[in-house]
């Protein structure tokens, strides 16, 4: 057992421990795991009784595998911690400026080439897509659920969850909670701003693709239901047509469009893990020519808790929302810092928190840790902060005001890509990732003589207004959104260690902030995270968190090669199928304009 004792624990930080005072079984475990290597701590022999006599308990079965991994460090020569665990925390702290230089430097672009057809005519040429994650009420008997769908609601409020997302819309939202109406009405206002601007016709309409994702299998048709009652009694859209894809329409579809394969059924939908509608949402802009609009050549992803601030866009930048998004690089090429070709047939914008919002344009989203990491309480921060990288790389990546720039580091709610880019790379986030999809899908492409990348879409920056009027789901939805973040770590760094170019070079690409989630020593660093973690908290951390990271650990030691690989098989099926004809009629043709749901206007 490593020895924990004044490397990571001191004596001050006993007291925290004791087996006593946890919350509940679950925390007292974690603790006795953490005693362990705490010899003189009063419950040390305790703690090693606790543990023989939970030998078979998932919260043991977790820590035992994990905590054999973690390397041995002699006291008196070890390293902070985090040195060893979060690197780019370490340097992010000690000098943010070197790091801030560094990212710039990396970031700069050189011997761009402009596109041959840029976005011109976006109420033609684009397609806004997003996603919303529905779950059963957290309360059963609120009245603000439909009436038409209470008695189903209610049912599904007590069986176990299938899948974990941030903060999912409940069905007992009130109006005001509502994410889905809350962002499509903010992007009808926006466009009857671009109407003015003349960059939409008072008469055209921009099309918005929505994939229904649900935390629990089998509910897919109550929350279609659910949207459509929402969408036709609540908004009246004058600029916008929604259409609502859920994973039984797109088994459809896929089913038409390639009979008898397998893996398209299992890579085409939008349930489970982010990175399964996230591929979705990209792939659909080649659907969408096939069948609905033959000229559209450009998608751009939002989240519904994400509105375009017009006058604020308009004051700051002298673009609009629509004309930042016609960016004329995008979809160009340019050189990266080693020579290597980058396709930018994506695009990257960024966010700006609601309440940070009258300060201006151009504030970072994410604040700079405001504590000591040695002195603070105890908790896994003492050894894995991404927040430090991530900081950093808010202030000078995305917030980045030069043009001729790419971004590694990019928030799933603003990115676009374009159909050529879709057609050439193929590229596809693996449906087993849950957090990080936008970055996970940029490296399906990445490759020794080039990539597909992100074009920085300088003044393209979204109002992020979550914390506004999803409390009560973002709340509910925290200790899952903790336990994915261990997740992400197993995941992308298992993904690394089979990746074409090597762990070292996807390490390299991905730093500042996601190259915390690709370490050497990954296995054993969840189990501590896990164990610092749920010894304050308990509860559902420990409780749904333990198998969850067993599953995710067995899956990544004994599968995760296969299933990329056979998810990659059934991806490249689907662009050719989707490259295979340029209309679409019959079946195919019905199921997706059969999509549209008509709201008020």
């Amino acid at each position: 057992m490593i020895n924990l004792a004044n490397w990571l624990i001191n004596q001050n930080d006993f007291s925290e421990l004791l087996l006593d005072t946890a919350t509940d079984n679950g925390a007292r475990l974690c603790r006795a795991w953490l005693l362990q290597g705490c010899k003189n701590h009063p419950d040390h022999e305790n703690a090693k009784q606790l543990i023989r006599n939970s030998k078979f308990s998932p919260v043991s079965d977790f820590l035992s595998l994990t905590f054999s991994k973690l390397a041995k460090y002699p006291e008196k020569e070890a390293p902070t911690p985090w040195k060893i665990f979060c690197p780019s925390a370490d340097e992010a702290s000690s000098d943010a400026e070197t790091m801030a230089h560094e990212i710039e430097k990396r970031r700069c672009l050189s011997n761009v080439k402009l596109p041959q057809a840029p976005i011109k005519k976006p109420a033609q040429e684009l397609l806004f897509t997003t996603n919303a994650l529905l779950a059963p009420p957290i309360d059963p008997d609120s009245t603000n659920i439909p009436e038409e769908i209470r008695a189903e609601a209610r049912r599904f409020a007590f069986l176990p969850q299938t899948f974990w997302y941030d903060h999912p819309i409940h069905l007992d939202s009130s109006l005001k909670e509502n994410e889905i109406l809350y962002g499509l009405s903010a992007l009808d206002r926006a466009m009857a701003y671009e109407v003015q601007a003349g960059l939409l016709g008072r008469n055209e309409r921009l099309d918005v693709v929505i994939s229904i994702s649900v935390t629990h299998e089998g509910m897919e048709n109550l929350a279609l239901r659910f949207l459509k009652v929402l969408i036709q009694r609540h908004l009246k859209l004058r600029h916008l047509r929604v259409f609502l894809f859920d994973e039984i329409r797109c088994q459809k579809i896929i089913k038409c469009l390639c009979s008898g394969d397998s893996a398209t059924l299992h890579v085409f939908g939008v349930n489970g893990s982010y990175g399964r509608h996230y591929s979705f949402l990209k792939a659909v802009l080649l659907l969408w020519k096939m069948t609905i609009n033959p000229r559209a050549r450009f998608s751009f992803k939002f989240d519904l808790d994400q509105v375009f601030d017009q006058s604020k866009l308009l004051f700051h930048t002298g673009k609009s929302a629509l004309a930042a998004i016609c960016n004329p690089i995008w979809g160009g090429s340019a050189l990266d810092r080693d020579g290597r070709n980058v396709d930018l047939g994506m695009l990257a914008g960024g966010l700006i928190n609601k309440e940070d919002s009258f300060n201006g344009l151009f504030v970072p989203d994410v604040k700079r840790p405001d504590y000591n990491q040695y002195l603070d309480r105890l908790d896994s921060r003492r050894i894995f902060c991404p927040q430090w990288p991530q900081a950093i790389s808010t202030e000078i990546e995305i917030l980045q005001e030069k043009n001729a720039y790419q971004r590694i580091h990019v928030t799933g709610g603003t990115t676009g890509i374009t159909a050529e880019a879709l057609q050439k790379w193929h590229p596809f986030t693996p449906s087993f990732i849950n957090r990080a999809e936008d970055q996970a899908f940029g490296l399906s492409t990445l490759a020794k003589e080039g990539y597909l990348g992100h074009l920085h879409a300088n003044g393209l920056i979204m109002r992020h207004d979550k914390d506004m009027f999803a409390t009560r789901s973002i709340e509910n939805a925290h200790a899952g959104k903790m336990i994915g973040n261990i997740e992400r770590l197993l995941l992308f760094s298992h993904y690394a260690k089979f990746h074409r170019l090597g762990f070292d070079h996807v390490q390299d690409h991905l730093w500042p902030f996601t190259s915390c989630y690709v370490h050497s020593q990954a296995v054993g660093l969840s189990g501590l995270i896990f164990a610092l973690d749920g010894a304050a908290q308990g509860g559902d951390f420990v409780a749904q968190g333990a198998p969850r990271l067993q599953n995710c650990l067995n899956f990544c030691q004994n599968r995760i090669k296969y299933q990329f690989d056979f998810e990659q098989s059934g991806w490249e099926t689907v662009y050719t199928c989707l490259a295979s004809q340029t209309n679409a009629s019959g079946d195919l043709l019905e199921l997706v304009t059969d999509s549209l749901v008509m709201a008020g206007g």
